[in-house]
């Protein structure tokens, strides 16, 4: 039973009460042996009575107020997928390599990996790896940031990393093209060097270390790239009904840690020179850091990934009862308490009498609806979810519920004895109570790997849950009246309110982001592209950067620029400029972009 129920039943109980001595007052001769009170009634049956006759009229008082949200559900469902989505608990975690065992040409942990935690109210909950990751007998010596060791043009200061090869291996014989770093630490520290990597890189190079000659290798600005932004890095799952610029920004506000890696690329020309084992990495900046900021080995995480809590399994078997319409989904009854369901990704029925032996249905809101059945496939049973809160004290989370209806909505037999589902699962709330830090490693690899530990070095976050109450009418109305013309022609005002919309985590610390930015304008521009010309949209976005201290305004205002880009038009493009108010400067103007093309 919900809460929220007792509040409709006092309501109705108190309307009784009170209308009832008015009727009394009225009609002394039919009603005045009610003998009704303010706070209560003499006659024990009559109490009983009209406290069943409240309950009644409660329930379906609840029943006509829930009939528009279930309205919402379905809209969303179909419009915005991932918006009814839980969004599970994510971490980072490092994998420490038996650098003895990986050899030279590295060790690929592939996205997918499934990864286990130590038990936690007797579950162990299960991780999947979100990037790939290649294990390679490879350390981080040192790092740290001095001055210019040469004279590089606009170089005012450089960070230093070395780096170390084990197994008689060199630099030489490098295999490979790229080298992922996570900038790990406190925030404060981790955004700010973000930025310098991110925007202020004017020069890089390699330098040979303990050799009799100096080897040198230089490398381009852009060798140094962000990761986190392609399609292949998402977290989780995307509908491909869905927008692709929603998905960067409900990554950000529920995991912006995802975003904080970046890739070394164009290695692979080591072996035109002679390197031995050891070498540094010098990044050279057009801008000196603050003095605040603290570097060191730890801050550079080689072998790292983020980690979601989401796993695919079979669902308890579903026995079809004539007498109900809808079912709930239990991933595991025996762990019932520790999975929660994300997504029904399959629903089938074995039918033996059937020459298809095995029935698959489809979604109701989706586009099969002429499926390889042939004729009468219309007239089939589709199956539909809704999602509702747990009715268990205590319990945050959420279940759902599957019905069978035909195209009209009518409720339909599904034709069948017993409901399969594929589901895929997170473990609840269960991820935020995993302890983290263990120095023999938090998590254990479910296949054989040349992997000595496996460290989180992020805490699993909790389970972030869309609101599932009456605010989701409105914030679907936001959605469907905010498009690209609104965005970028109606101010800051049209901004805020769809970042709003995806902050499932809505902390100060979020707020204030979106607080953060101080004005929006927009005019129309033309860039020179290619051997043409081309009209666009220039954004030019105002930031208080005294908001983002410790956040990094510089990896929102880059989400920002690939979110915006993702709504241009295929003829046109879109320029963001990033200012701040206090500063009086432009933090960086972007190169014009369609899209997931940078258009030069």
């Amino acid at each position: 039973m919900h809460d929220d129920f007792l509040g409709y039943f006092e309501r109705e109980l108190t309307f009784i009460r009170e209308m009832g001595i008015e009727f009394a007052k009225k009609y002394p001769k039919i009603a005045g042996r009610l003998l009704l009170e303010p706070d209560r009634c003499e006659d024990p049956h009559t109490e009983r009575l009209i406290e069943a006759f409240a309950f009644l009229c409660a329930r379906i008082h609840k029943k006509l107020d829930d009939d528009l949200p279930e309205l919402t559900q379905s809209l969303l469902h179909v419009l915005y997928p991932h918006y009814m989505t839980p969004f599970p608990s994510m971490s980072v975690v490092r994998f420490a390599p038996l650098l003895k065992n990986v050899p030279e040409s590295g060790y690929v942990i592939d996205k997918g990996t499934a990864l286990f935690s130590k038990p936690v109210d007797g579950v162990s909950c299960q991780f999947t790896t979100a990037y790939p990751v290649t294990l390679r007998p490879m350390e981080v010596v040192s790092a740290e940031l001095a001055e210019p060791q040469r004279l590089v043009k606009g170089a005012q200061q450089s960070l230093r990393i070395r780096l170390k090869l084990h197994n008689n291996a060199s630099f030489s014989s490098f295999r490979g093209d790229s080298l992922r770093f996570f900038l790990n630490g406190q925030a404060q520290h981790v955004h700010l060097l973000y930025q310098l990597l991110l925007n202020n890189v004017c020069h890089i190079e390699c330098a040979s270390v303990g050799t009799p000659s100096a080897c040198i290798r230089a490398l381009g600005p852009d060798s140094l790239r962000p990761v986190g932004f392609a399609e292949e890095e998402m977290l989780l799952p995307y509908p491909v009904q869905s927008f692709t610029g929603y998905r960067l920004l409900l990554e950000y506000f529920c995991f912006p840690h995802k975003f904080l890696f970046f890739d070394i690329v164009g290695l692979s020309s080591f072996s035109k020179e002679e390197f031995g084992d050891t070498i540094d990495l010098l990044v050279y900046l057009d801008k000196p850091a603050k003095h605040s900021l603290v570097v060191g080995t730890d801050t550079f995480c080689l072998h790292a990934t983020p980690v979601v809590n989401s796993f695919q399994t079979i669902a308890e078997p579903i026995r079809v009862e004539h007498r109900k319409t809808e079912y709930r989904v239990i991933a595991d009854l025996r762990r019932a308490d520790g999975t929660e369901v994300l997504s029904i990704d399959e629903v089938t029925a074995t039918i033996p009498s059937s020459p298809v032996k095995v029935k698959q249905y489809h979604p109701l809101y989706s586009l099969r609806h002429h499926s390889e059945d042939g004729e009468g496939a219309r007239e089939g049973a589709y199956w539909h979810v809704q999602r509702r809160p747990s009715t268990v004290a205590g319990d945050s989370g959420t279940e759902l519920f599957l019905s069978f209806s035909d195209l009209q909505l009518q409720s339909m037999d599904p034709m069948a004895e017993t409901i399969m589902v594929r589901v895929t699962c997170s473990n609840r709330d269960l991820p935020a109570k995993l302890p983290f830090g263990d120095p023999s490693g938090d998590f254990e690899i479910e296949t054989a790997a040349p992997v000595e530990a496996i460290k989180c070095l992020i805490k699993p976050t909790a389970t972030l849950r869309p609101a599932l109450g009456g605010s989701q009418q409105w914030r679907l109305i936001s959605h469907l009246s905010l498009n690209y013309l609104s965005l970028v022609e109606g101010g800051e005002d049209a901004l805020k309110e769809i970042l709003a919309l995806y902050d499932f985590d809505d902390s100060a610390s979020t707020r204030l982001q979106i607080d953060g930015i101080v004005s929006v304008k927009s005019r129309q521009v033309t860039r020179r592209i290619g051997t043409g010309f081309c009209r666009g949209v220039e954004v030019a976005v105002d930031f208080d950067e005294e908001k983002y201290v410790g956040n990094g305004l510089y990896l929102f205002a880059s989400v920002l620029e690939r979110f915006l880009g993702q709504y241009v038009s295929v003829n046109s493009f879109i320029q963001l400029v990033a200012r701040t108010v206090r500063g009086g400067e432009v933090l960086k103007q972007w190169p014009p972009r369609n899209g997931d093309r940078v258009l030069l």
